[in-house]
């Protein structure tokens, strides 16, 4: 396969060099938290297979510089490519076995106008104090799929070139004289 040309170290290969030098028993656990306001409170989970609990970040939009408890929930993750391609980024997470309160959550906020929102942290298992890799991401959910024994996110940066400019919508309500 030949290698893609790109600018700098990948974080990919970041991860790599540092796995190669880190401590036996350290981990590297990938933890989300998806929220709407339609919920009562974030959903928050770890592909590990027991809970973790972690202080989040100062900037965190919830529960900043908290101990917080991410839910078990081993998960399939494809992260996006790290290419410089224009393409929009977008991972895509996939969970066997999810509970009752994820898709109940995921229905309740169906139809909604209001964007989900999805932050993945990375921490290190013995360092749950902050999260490994500053700052942390933050995505839009883009599509769910849920079945009676799997659920399937899908979720992006957003697309930055479908953006209005300038970012003020003219209705005819607000400007009577407006023409069509």
């Amino acid at each position: 396969m030949a290698a893609l040309y790109r600018k700098g170290v990948t974080l990919s290969e970041a991860l790599l060099e540092a796995a190669a030098v880190a401590p036996l028993y350290r981990a590297m656990l990938f933890c989300y938290e998806l929220y709407h306001p339609s919920m009562d409170g974030p959903f928050r989970f770890v592909d590990n297979k027991e809970n973790f609990i972690a202080k989040l970040e100062a900037s965190a939009p919830r529960n900043p510089g908290e101990e917080v408890t991410f839910f078990a929930l081993p998960l399939t993750a494809v992260r996006p490519e790290e290419s410089d391609s224009a393409s929009t980024p977008e991972v895509s997470i996939s969970a066997d076995n999810v509970g009752s309160a994820l898709t109940y959550a995921l229905r309740n906020g169906r139809g909604s106008l209001v964007p989900w929102e999805i932050i993945e942290r990375l921490y290190a298992s013995d360092v749950n104090n902050t999260p490994a890799k500053l700052p942390v991401l933050r995505y839009e959910l883009s599509s769910a799929d849920i079945s009676a024994t799997q659920a399937q996110i899908k979720a992006s940066y957003g697309d930055p070139v479908n953006m209005s400019v300038p970012r003020l919508t003219f209705k005819r309500e607000e400007y009577p004289g407006l023409q069509t």
